[in-house]
């Protein structure tokens, strides 16, 4: 089992990924923007991102950017 966040603002495409991963066994986390997926990530140990390319107040590019700069704990 894996956490996985979900970042994607189409809440229709978030919800079909979000089932088919728990349904594989994953624990699943999900934010409409990529700010809110920050956030989540600053506070929860993630493993993994999937991540929306063009979403408001931040996009996937901007959040990958701070993902990769940041000190956070278990980035590869």
């Amino acid at each position: 089992m894996m956490k996985i966040l979900v970042a994607e603002d189409n809440l229709v495409s978030q919800n079909i990924l979000e089932k088919i991963l728990e349904k594989t066994g994953h624990e699943v986390m999900t934010a409409e923007n990529g700010l809110k997926a920050w956030e989540l990530l600053q506070r929860n140990s993630v493993r993994m991102v999937i991540t929306d390319w063009m979403m408001p107040e931040m996009d996937g590019l901007e959040l990958c950017q701070k993902v990769r700069s940041s000190d956070l704990p278990d980035y590869y």
